[in-house]
């Protein structure tokens, strides 16, 4: 048995692998010519490694005591994970699909991901987020401002929207960016990346230790299911979606530290982090995950409260601990306030997205979005939305509801937890089904988000429900019950989800959904024995191994930006001129090169605007009859044109528009150079004329000397 798991399972792995990095639809999974070539992967670095890993952990489990494994790996796993942080880190591994502008550069495939693809859909990640990360570093007013200079080409609060790594007290409420502080850009991009994987999976483990009493199983599947669910790794770089989860659910563990925990030294460290927490879930500032996620967190928070009243002691020390973190807390956000108060009206102040309201409705698809999920690796396309939108947690629906019920109903346990958790499923599951009155919406803070988002924390409820109901539940179900309900359940899931994804899943894909989801449904009905504990937690891994590990690419490095020719030269050009860019592009297709310069340093006009500069704006545009357009977070290309035409602003989606540029309003605008693949040359008039300076990559870059009037 052993021999065969250190043969078959690398072959596995690495079959699954090119399956993800080969593959153009789902469908060619099945195909025999895939399977071809398949021998040439005995002899790939990777497999060899893959099979020395496995080896050695088969050996071990073999030939050791696996209890005092288990054990070791329990009581060390700080420090195991710390050791692991640090490997990853001097290799600089991440999972940026930062690997992508190969295609912007020169089209070649001199790069590649160690595992897995680079996502272009991920592009808020490897054409915004880690560009603007890169520039923190290559500021020319000094590395890391709050304000950059870079970004936007004018001073752009930086920490506060797509927060970035600043050198700022504040940033204590950020640790994972720390790294960047410290680090290398490559090396700091690591650290965010991996950091927050592990610490993710750490708190997760933790957290479930609670809600589950120690149930370590338990807690290894839902620490498993929430590290790697499809949701968080495919929005896993941005809008601070697994900040709040760790924040979150770290701020739950603390409260329950703080209520059973005589010592005051102790004490005061879990309230520092819990101000910690209380910041960093602040500072997200997305409020579309932040508000429904509250719900949940709240529901949490009471019901700990509640189940260990009666152990809490509370003293005149305790009070004013609880004043101090409120009045720092109060201080620290107040400071950013105060920093960041115009920007944060300018954002409320945008067509898109400050001006939104929603009030729900549409989402009843979703519940059965999770079977699909299995495939979104190996897909490019789906036939509606894409793969980010359409990712939820692998969370078994109903299995959750289904049991919360039964215990509170049938077996009559009133726990609190439970209770909270179907009270808040309700409501949040109401939002995402019904739409309500604009009022409601409003009052329960709703409005700020989307049916779509809200549904986030539905699913993470799901969860929470599952994992409580298997710890409390005490019925022992027959084996016939198991099997009718596993094998109706499945059955009806699958159906669902065939229909929900319009043809997406067609019949070889149900083959696999299907017996997939009656095992899991059968080994949850089974938790009783701890024999089927141990087979569901080898499931949720297999799960997650296939919907969530390689959402993301394992990658090594920053090269692939570093080492090319065209971002040498800007920098260049850029350290002796500190004057402003533009990058010239065809109508609609500026993005992403519109962030190239800023990834050399160079001020860029058009980089990716995540607030609106109005005055630059209406310096075209003084009567404000286009306002509409630009008054958004956007993607600005900039179309150059000649004199002939006047400067017009076009509308080509919500966060992206093009600017049909008259030469002449170049010197209102006051740019100095422009970066462009055409041959500029031929718009130079009276006015301005271009100049070449140097070329890379399939780019020119030009200076522009005006004529003086």
């Amino acid at each position: 048995m052993s021999l065969m798991i250190i043969i078959i399972l690398p072959i596995l792995m690495e079959l699954y692998f090119l399956i993800i990095e080969t593959v153009i639809s789902p469908n060619a999974i099945f195909s025999v010519d895939f399977y071809q070539n398949f021998g040439l992967i005995i002899g790939s670095t990777r497999f060899l490694v893959l099979f020395l890993v496995t080896t050695l952990i088969v050996l071990a489990l073999n030939y050791f005591d696996r209890t005092k494994i288990f054990d070791y790996s329990y009581r060390y796993r700080y420090l195991i994970c710390a050791i692991v942080l640090v490997g990853l880190i001097l290799f600089e591994i991440h999972g940026s699909s930062i690997q992508y502008w190969q295609a912007f550069f020169d089209g070649s495939e001199n790069f590649k991901p160690i595992i897995g693809i680079s996502r272009s859909v991920r592009s808020d990640e490897w054409a915004v987020n880690t560009p603007m990360m890169i520039s923190q570093y290559l500021n020319q007013s000094g590395a890391f401002p709050y304000f950059s200079d870079t970004i936007r080409g004018a001073l752009t609060d930086v920490f506060i929207v797509y927060g970035q790594p600043v050198k700022n007290i504040v940033e204590l409420f950020r640790p994972f960016h720390w790294g960047y502080l410290l680090l290398s850009p490559a090396k700091g991009l690591s650290f965010f990346w991996m950091g927050r994987t592990i610490t993710l999976f750490l708190v997760s483990f933790e957290f479930a230790m609670i809600l589950s009493r120690k149930n370590k199983i338990l807690a290894l599947a839902y620490a498993v299911l929430m590290t790697w669910s499809p949701v968080v790794q495919w929005w896993f770089a941005v809008n601070n979606l697994v900040e709040m989860l760790i924040f979150g659910q770290l701020a739950i563990i603390m409260v329950k530290l703080y209520l059973t925990t005589a010592s005051y030294r102790l004490r005061l460290l879990y309230a520092f982090v819990l101000l910690i927490c209380a910041g960093g879930y602040g500072l997200a500032f997305y409020p579309a995950w932040q508000v429904p996620l509250a719900y949940v967190f709240l529901a949490l928070l009471v019901g700990v409260v509640v189940e260990n009243r009666k152990k809490v002691t509370w003293s005149k020390k305790d009070t004013l601990i609880l004043i101090g973190v409120i009045l720092i807390f109060c201080a620290a956000m107040g400071y950013i306030l105060s920093l960041s108060y115009d920007t944060i009206l300018s954002v409320l102040g945008t067509v898109y997205p400050g001006k939104r309201f929603e009030t729900g409705g549409g989402q009843f698809f979703r519940y059965f979005l999770y079977p699909g999920n299995l495939f979104f690796p190996t897909s490019r396309e789906l036939p509606f939305g894409n793969v980010c939108e359409l990712a939820v947690f692998f969370d078994f629906f109903p299995m959750g509801i289904l049991l919360a019920l039964w215990v509170l109903l049938k077996e009559k346990k009133r726990d609190c937890l439970i209770i909270l958790f179907i009270l808040s499923y309700f409501v949040l599951s109401g939002f995402c089904l019904i739409q309500w009155p604009g009022w409601l919406a409003k009052i329960t803070l709703l409005s700020y988000t989307q049916p779509s988002r809200v549904f986030l924390a539905v699913g993470l409820l799901n969860l929470l429900m599952l994992i409580r109901a298997l710890t409390l539940i005490e019925t022992e179900f027959s084996k016939m019950v198991k099997l009718s309900i596993s094998i109706i359940v499945a059955l009806i899931m699958t159906a669902l989800s065939m229909g929900v994804f319009e043809g997406y899943i067609n019949i070889k894909m149900a083959f696999i959904v299907a017996p997939l989801l009656g095992l899991s449904f059968y080994l949850i009905l089974s938790w009783k024995k701890v024999y089927f504990q141990k087979l569901f937690l080898v499931v949720c891994v297999g799960i997650v191994f296939l919907s969530g590990f390689l959402a993301n690419p394992v990658v090594s490095g920053t090269d692939v930006i570093s080492s090319q020719e065209i971002i040498k030269k800007i920098s260049e050009v850029t350290a002796k001129s500190n004057q402003l860019w533009i990058v010239d592009s065809e109508a609609a297709a500026g993005y992403p090169l519109i962030n190239i310069p800023i990834m050399a340093g160079a001020p860029t006009i058009n980089s990716t605007n995540v607030y609106p500069d109005l005055e630059r704006w209406q310096l075209l545009d003084p009567d404000g009859s286009d306002e509409e357009i630009y008054n958004r977070y956007a993607h600005i290309t900039i179309n150059l044109i000649g004199d002939v035409e006047k400067t017009s602003f076009v509308l080509d989606s919500a966060d992206l528009f093009t600017v049909k540029l008259n030469t002449s309003d170049l010197k209102v605008l006051a740019v100095g150079y422009v970066l462009s693949k055409r041959n500029l040359t031929e718009l130079s008039n009276e006015e301005v004329k271009f100049i070449p300076l140097t070329s890379g990559n399939g780019f020119t870059i030009y200076e522009l000397e005006y004529h003086e009037s």
